[in-house]
């Protein structure tokens, strides 16, 4: 049976990926180690990414980083996304109201990735990155993403991607992540404690599109005693209206699917 990829872009777009995922820049002997490719093969490909400016040399030219190219791709993806375009204003408005950070994000393969983010105006705020992927077990987002999804679909993600405890109030148990997971569905609003990471508090809903698919969720985040003293309940209504209003640009109807 004929080959369905082409093995040299994909041994590429491995290079690719292992450097998006890396903290710092890397190594041929590195790169190689994490994608069980010879050196002399990474480097091949290293080359051409980097006559393409996809990758840039670093460091005495010894190591490697993705280079402006890529950066020009995300920024043209992230443009031409429709929900992105529908909630920019939307989380503008919603982070002068409540001076906390709000981000957009959409799921992808079993994770979370962060699409859009509007600030607020503190001094001591979220260091999150547009383009980062997180976990959906545990953060706010996550959670109001899952209560969408079929019970069948969540355990399926689970079991692939894991329950990994990053807080002590990190819920590593299946069942009692499915009891507040039917909460959050009710209520469409989810709060997350310190789950993700200590003194942080999130709270999340999800944003449908025309067919009533959740195509992503925004959230409002910041320090646990910040987002207390504002009140849980007013962030969450407001976070409801926001939620609703992006989905109903999408072309999503309340009243008809209620």
């Amino acid at each position: 049976m004929a080959e369905k990829y082409v093995q040299t872009l994909e041994r590429s777009l491995d290079v690719l990926e292992v450097l998006a995922h890396a903290e710092e820049p890397l190594g041929v002997t590195e790169i190689g180690n994490r994608i069980q490719l010879h050196k002399s093969t990474v480097h091949r490909i290293l080359q051409t990414l980097c006559y393409r400016g996809y990758v840039e040399r670093t460091k005495g030219n010894e190591h490697y980083q993705l280079g402006i190219k890529i950066v020009e791709l995300g920024i043209r993806f992230f443009n031409d996304l429709e929900i992105r375009k529908v909630a920019g204003p939307v989380l503008n408005d919603l982070a002068k109201l409540l001076n906390e950070v709000v981000h957009l994000v959409l799921p992808d393969d079993g994770e979370i990735v962060y699409i859009d983010k509007a600030e607020s105006s503190h001094v001591v705020s979220m260091h999150s990155k547009v383009g980062r992927r997180a976990p959906m077990h545990c953060t706010a987002v996550g959670k109001a993403i899952l209560s969408t999804l079929p019970e069948e679909e969540v355990r399926h993600i689970l079991e692939v991607k894991g329950m990994t405890r990053y807080t002590p109030n990190t819920i590593v148990d299946p069942e009692v992540l499915f009891k507040e997971l039917q909460s959050i569905k009710e209520s469409k609003i989810s709060v997350e404690k310190e789950e993700n990471e200590i003194g942080i508090i999130c709270l999340g809903t999800p944003v449908f599109d025309y067919s009533g698919r959740a195509i992503g969720a925004i959230s409002v985040s910041g320090p646990a005693s910040r987002i207390q003293e504002k009140g849980i309940e007013r962030i969450g209504q407001e976070m409801k209206k926001a939620g609703e209003e992006v989905s109903t640009k999408l072309g999503f109807n309340y009243f008809q699917k209620l």
